[in-house]
């Protein structure tokens, strides 16, 4: 069930009515059926697997707190990691992991992975990574004995499939969203006020912004190599607004969302294209993946407590990590590698220079946002050739004889309309130079009449010129 589908807006004021109008101690049942329910919409088979991995995490956890022996713990918390992400493995890397070795050959001509094929039908389980991370930072957590482990399976369920965050994020910790799915609330004003403001806003760059840019992506790299120089980077660019779009307005309709029942769910995105630098960005962009392989891969592996050697390795293994998470091909793990060596160039090397004036920072704000447009073309290319070819295109080396049919004397055209521009200029004004505060709380500081004109501008944005109908998010497939 996609945010911005008719199905989900008729789910979401069901669910949230009823909830309401149940008795407060069983107001979490009816939110985890409503879950499960938003999660088996796609294939009911999906909603099996994340329940296994809730049970499997929900029992380890515990046996690791009942016992005092280190080793014991350790054998717990590595089984339920491990476990996690041998299921991870075996759905979203199974196929990349084996490639055209002998040995898959071997599995497919004698169906030993029919079942496999059956139960994924060629398609990842949506949002299986972010759920996975989500329950086993809580199995570390209880290890480390910074969480206490919740006694009641069903109630450990409903943290890990809470419908708003489940397939896209934000991977919320244990201690930050657990409490808050069982606590006594009563709907305020206050809070339903901004859980609209902020699924209007989240709409608006999904279906206004992201959606109409993804059009123009598409179509370049159905056939990149037809286009030329001033084509290949205008696709870069509508690229790279139409993934932060894409996402910050799934971030924005989860916390909306998630509003109306009164949870809080930590913000995702802090204005990226601030960033003067690429560790700076990562600070800013996916806050939740950043900070989870900040605590559960950079620290414990060395982090920067032990010389610049140990920090880069434990920087390119963050990055490579990463890479793999976006996504069980090689043009990902290139976008992840090449994402870690900008990292090092910007931390060793550029550093800081610049930083000291207006013009500086913004030379650095414009650098570091070419760098990640840049490293971007592996992230969308639809194979490590095309990618090649696309930075081929983008640095100039374009032999037209070579790409042009029978007939054509000249290189087709993307076509950007004026009114794509006008909405990507309005949510970027918008986003990094007007709003200080969350889109919520600015709507809210702003007069009555001047807040209704921008509601009346964006639902007119989404009906009359929203993109493409029931658009995927990009990072469901994640």
């Amino acid at each position: 069930m996609l945010f911005n589908s008719i199905e989900f807006w008729l789910f979401l004021p069901i669910v949230w009515v009823v909830y309401f109008l149940m008795p407060f101690k069983t107001r979490w049942i009816w939110l985890l059926l409503a879950s499960y329910f938003f999660y088996g919409f796609w294939k009911i088979e999906f909603a099996g697997l994340m329940l296994l991995t809730s049970l499997i995490d929900w029992y380890c956890a515990k046996r690791v707190s009942q016992s005092e022996i280190k080793k014991v713990r350790l054998f717990w918390m590595w089984l339920a990691v491990g476990t996690d992400l041998a299921m991870l493995f075996m759905f979203k890397y199974f196929d990349f992991a084996l490639g055209n070795t002998p040995i898959s050959s071997y599995l497919y001509s004698h169906d030993a992975t029919a079942w496999i094929i059956e139960l994924g039908k060629y398609t990842i389980p949506a949002g299986i990574s972010f759920y996975t991370f989500q329950s086993i930072s809580y199995v570390v957590d209880v290890y480390r004995g910074s969480e206490k482990p919740e006694p009641n399976p069903i109630k450990f369920m409903l943290f890990v499939s809470f419908f708003p965050q489940l397939v896209a994020g934000p991977i919320e910790r244990f201690g930050l969203l657990h409490g808050q799915l069982f606590k006594d609330y009563f709907p305020k004003l206050e809070d339903l006020k901004n859980g609209f403001r902020l699924m209007l806003f989240g709409l608006f760059l999904k279906v206004g912004v992201a959606d109409n840019l993804a059009g123009i992506v598409d179509v370049f790299y159905a056939d990149s190599a037809k286009f030329g120089l001033l084509d290949t980077w205008l696709a870069a660019f509508s690229f790279t607004f139409q993934v932060y779009y894409d996402f910050f307005g799934y971030s924005l309709l989860a916390q909306g969302s998630a509003l109306l029942f009164g949870i809080n769910l930590m913000d995702n995105f802090n204005k990226p294209f601030h960033a003067g630098s690429i560790p700076e960005f990562w600070q800013r962009w996916h806050i939740s993946l950043s900070t989870w392989f900040r605590d559960y891969i950079f620290i414990p592996v060395g982090g920067n407590k032990h010389g610049k050697l140990v920090l880069s390795l434990a920087v390119m293994l963050v990055f490579f990590t990463s890479g793999l998470w976006h996504g069980a091909n090689s043009t990902m793990i290139y976008f992840g590698l090449s994402q870690g060596i900008l990292y090092l160039i910007d931390r060793f090397v550029i550093g800081r220079i610049g930083s000291e004036n207006a013009v500086g920072l913004f030379l650095r704000r414009v650098k570091t946002a070419v760098f990640f447009m840049i490293t971007l073309v592996f992230f969308r290319s639809n194979t490590l050739d095309q990618s090649f070819d696309v930075y081929q295109q983008l640095f100039g080396y374009h032999e037209k004889e070579n790409v042009l049919e029978p007939g054509l004397t000249s290189l087709p055209n993307l076509e950007m309309p004026m009114y794509i521009l006008v909405f990507l200029g309005i949510a970027f004004v918008l986003d990094h130079l007007v709003m200080k505060v969350r889109v919520d709380k600015w709507m809210g500081q702003q007069s009555l009449i001047f807040r209704w004109v921008i509601y009346v501008g964006l639902i007119s944005a989404v009906l009359l010129k929203g993109g493409a109908v029931n658009h995927p998010f990009v990072y469901f497939q994640f």
